[in-house]
């Protein structure tokens, strides 16, 4: 590249400044049209990405309107949360009161070695301990390195054997207690042992801990109980105190002993909301549609997707299934959603209006008939379903609006593309234009020059010229 660093410097009348001026006045025109092309393209990459936020939140409140289950909600209720806890798996629930009496709490068994002077210094002998908690049987090895109460509770609690180990300070020594993991009966703990001594149920050594329903060496602080309960006046036994499986879709948690009434009722606000939910989400989709493609009767501007076959599309699609009869829904009292409360607003073209009263209404009658307006019931597609399918469509990776954003990607990339070529444009005519003007500063300073030398001569001349007159 020829360099322009003297630019000018034997003529004074090219110079770096006006290789610039003629630069930029070529490169402004290009420059100014790629920039309106790249703004507008990634304005319309916003557009599309805000269109598909919308068209998600749609598709999201539908999701759970889909299936039978979504119409249907419950709330669950205890006259004394002190005894009974409840909670439930709305999935499975049904309208049901239930009188619990609890008469007795799960627990689990303790049990508690004799005192020992030390924690961590006083052996306790060696050998192998076996744990045998509801038939399933761990072998811990006790020697050396862990025989004292301090080291043997570390074991069988490393040892997953379903107990939980600790030494306790009474005050006037330590005693090494052991608890079931699990309450209840068929939990109890039994304790064997093979000493390092060779007896195995003496009060010596290992055999100090045996606890076999023979030879009791520990104590029973806590004994192991089931939870006992009445049921609607069933009687109901449990090892845990949280009982699920006695009732379908219901999980009662005992707390104390004593009497409780249990209650699970329709909720109809519950189903009530998230159908509000989908009319709350289908209007933030016309706003988002009218923003980006809307035209404004009073400025006359349309929306960068004025006009754009996908929004036209997807909204044809979407009215469809708002307004049309469900199939097998031809003859019943439901058949559109304007039957059950949800209408086209006259005031605001495109968005719904919910009356609630007229939902729950119809939810109360003919239930049956507002799932399957909003689920798939027997192959038939709902509203629900439709509308979730539609959103699929769009929102795939290989989906309509995929394909656009991916198409105006690559328009980008090709702007880009454009601005290499401008520059590499622009360096060659820089180039170009350094090698001609460098010629003629070049040129005019040889005719400065020769100037220069004329003049000279002529200057020698004059008194010559003077003298002969």
């Amino acid at each position: 590249m020829a360099s322009i660093s003297s630019l000018g410097a034997g003529s004074g009348l090219f110079s770096s400044d006006l290789v610039d001026q003629i630069l930029n006045a070529e490169r402004e025109p290009t420059e100014v049209r790629l920039n309106q092309k790249q703004q507008r393209t990634e304005a319309m990459i916003s557009a599309f990405g805000t269109l598909k936020s919308a068209v998600e939140g749609l598709r999201s409140s539908m999701e759970g309107l889909s299936s039978a289950d979504g119409l249907m909600a419950f709330n669950t209720s205890s006259s004394n949360e002190n005894t009974v806890g409840v909670s439930m798996d709305e999935s499975q629930v049904n309208n049901g009161t239930y009188e619990i009496d609890v008469q007795q709490l799960a627990r689990s068994q303790s049990l508690a070695s004799t005192t020992f002077a030390d924690r961590d210094s006083t052996t306790v002998g060696t050998g192998t301990m076996t744990i045998n908690v509801g038939g399933t049987a761990t072998d811990i090895t006790i020697d050396s390195s862990n025989n004292t109460l301090e080291g043997m509770a570390n074991a069988i609690n490393e040892s997953g054997a379903g107990v939980n180990a600790r030494v306790v300070d009474t005050g006037s020594g330590f005693r090494l207690g052991l608890s079931s993991a699990e309450s209840g009966t068929a939990n109890e703990v039994q304790v064997t042992v093979a000493d390092g001594d060779g007896n195995n149920t003496d009060t010596g050594g290992l055999s100090q801990f045996v606890y076999d329903g023979t030879t009791q060496n520990l104590e029973q602080t806590v004994a192991a109980q089931d939870a006992l309960l009445t049921i609607n006046g069933i009687d109901v036994s449990r090892s845990s105190n949280n009982v699920s499986d006695a009732v379908e879709g219901l999980t009662f948690e005992l707390k104390g002993t004593g009497a409780s009434t249990i209650k699970v009722e329709e909720d109809s606000d519950a189903v009530a909301d998230r159908v509000q939910a989908f009319v709350d989400k289908y209007n933030e989709f016309q706003n988002v549609v009218r923003s980006i493609s809307g035209f404004n009767a009073d400025t006359g501007q349309g929306g960068l997707l004025n006009g754009d076959s996908t929004i036209r599309n997807l909204q044809n699609d979407l009215r469809e299934v708002i307004s049309s009869v469900v199939p097998g829904l031809e003859n019943g009292t439901v058949r559109t959603l304007a039957d059950i409360g949800i209408a086209t607003d006259p005031d605001d073209n495109g968005k719904l209006t919910f009356d609630q009263s007229v939902f729950k209404d119809k939810l109360d009658q003919v239930p049956g008939e507002v799932a399957q307006l909003f689920a798939e019931v027997d192959g038939a597609e709902g509203v629900a379903a439709r509308i979730t399918a539609i959103a699929d469509n769009m929102l795939a990776s290989d989906g309509t609006l995929s394909n656009r954003t991916e198409g105006l990607n690559e328009k980008l990339e090709g702007i880009r593309e454009e601005r290499n070529q401008l520059d590499m444009r622009m360096e060659s005519m820089r180039e170009r234009l350094v090698k001609q003007f460098t010629a003629a500063d070049q040129l005019i300073s040889q005719l400065q020059s020769t100037q220069d030398f004329v003049s000279q001569q002529l200057a020698a001349l004059a008194p010559s010229s003077s003298q002969n007159g």
